[in-house]
């Protein structure tokens, strides 16, 4: 399946997910959301997980489990955040997070920086000042 495709899909249950968590939250505590919400998400990984393992196997390293504390910590953090702010600040201000691996990968893997790029950056910068407000 292209790529393209599958941000699509990723960007869609994102969304829903997003939408999903700032209406529960509006009524149930932060903390038994980030639990349940986490603990559901195993189902789909675990499928993709089992299913890719013949071929690869479930190897581990010391960058998938800090990426993983990584993640965790950032739930933690976003659902006390939309617990307490309004979701029409919180979901852009947390959605700036794709300006980090973007520079990190310009800078650190030497990925090309170009002028569609640059705009890109300074356009998702310009896209949360512009929500938060």
């Amino acid at each position: 399946m292209d790529y393209r495709i599958l941000c699509l899909v990723a960007l869609v249950f994102w969304g829903v997910w997003g939408w999903l968590s700032k209406v529960a939250t509006r009524t149930d505590p932060a903390s038994s959301f980030a639990f349940w919400a986490t603990v559901a998400s195993i189902v789909p990984i675990a499928a993709f997980a089992l299913t890719a393992a013949p071929k690869h196997g479930l190897k581990v390293s010391p960058l998938m489990l800090v990426a993983g504390v990584c993640a965790g910590a950032a739930t933690v953090a976003f659902y006390l955040a939309l617990s307490k702010g309004p979701a029409s600040v919180v979901m852009p201000f947390t959605g700036m997070y794709i300006l980090i691996p973007a520079v990190l990968g310009i800078i650190v893997l030497k990925e090309p920086m170009t002028v569609m790029k640059g705009l890109g950056l300074g356009s998702a910068v310009l896209a949360v000042f512009f929500l938060s407000r």
